[in-house]
């Protein structure tokens, strides 16, 4: 075992528990949570015919799936699905719960270089395009103050990965350009004396830098891996914001509207455990 081995193996449980904090039931996050960004897939392919399989939790259990069709290309295609009752807590210190069912799916191309370089000799760019169905209801426990959103978009994203192979420990950083269009995004508040009142968004796209780092460590020839960053935005959307008010008179019902501009932030932080194999079908040159 060399010295970058013995250091990466010493900073493996630092790392996990950096994860493990990003999955922790208990965060402060944005209450409605209508930007639902994944980690990004960093499967390192070192050789062709090479199937990279990859199965985590992070936002949600997901399938990652990646093969390298030459030693120069690639495909790849994912799935992530979130469903249940995750808790929250918020900036005051507010403890809410967030009732999820979204989905996303997503796939692209990749192109794989081999550098010679004794730190990155693995660089890999990505190009691809996903869509996303968000569907959740947050309210504070024992009250009937909540909200409901559902929303859709799709995103356009391009990506770079660099890492590096070491024995049994494998490091590596990605950085994705994505961006993202809602064709949809309606929510309403669900406290009784307001569900007479809907919401909609209009015009809301933006573009988020997603710098993330990754380790893995195998075992038995599974490697455990770790991942965890941040989806920063580049520019802030300004979008039209619609608020329709029902009310009835008799048997005559009156709708009231109002718009209004509103600037939205896309931000998510990103964090994945994953169980990882690679299927070799042919043998390294």
């Amino acid at each position: 075992m060399d010295r970058i081995e013995e250091y990466l193996l010493r900073h493996l449980l630092k790392c996990f528990s950096i994860f493990a904090i990003t999955l922790l039931p208990f965060q402060v996050l944005a209450q409605k949570e209508f930007y639902t960004p994944k980690s990004l897939i960093i499967p390192l392919h070192d050789r062709e015919n090479q199937l990279h399989i990859s199965v985590g939790k992070g936002g949600g259990y997901d399938l990652n799936l990646s093969y390298a069709l030459t030693d120069k290309l690639a495909i790849f295609s994912a799935a992530t699905f979130d469903n249940g009752t995750k808790k929250r807590l918020s900036i005051l210190s507010d403890r809410y719960n967030v009732e999820r069912n979204d989905l996303v799916l997503k796939g692209g191309l990749g192109y794989l270089f081999k550098e010679v370089n004794p730190y990155f000799p693995i660089i890999e760019a990505f190009v691809g395009a996903g869509a996303s169905r968000i569907n959740n209801y947050w309210y504070f426990k024992g009250d009937d103050s909540g909200e409901e959103t559902n929303a859709r978009y799709w995103t356009a994203f391009g990506q770079l990965n660099a890492g590096n192979k070491i024995g049994r420990s494998e490091y590596g950083v990605g950085l994705r350009l994505a961006y993202s269009h809602y064709t949809d995004f309606d929510f309403y508040d669900t406290h009784p004396n307001n569900s007479a009142r809907k919401s909609s968004y209009e015009n809301l796209r933006g573009l988020t830098a997603d710098p993330v780092v990754s380790y893995s460590y195998t075992l038995y020839g599974v490697k455990l891996n770790a991942q965890a960053g941040l989806a920063v935005p580049v520019f802030t959307s300004s979008v039209n914001r619609i608020d329709t008010q029902t009310t009835y008179e008799g048997t005559s019902e009156i709708r009231t509207i109002n718009k209004s501009k509103e600037d939205v932030y896309l931000f998510s932080v990103l964090g994945r455990l994953s169980v990882q194999y690679n299927l070799n079908f042919n043998k390294q040159k």
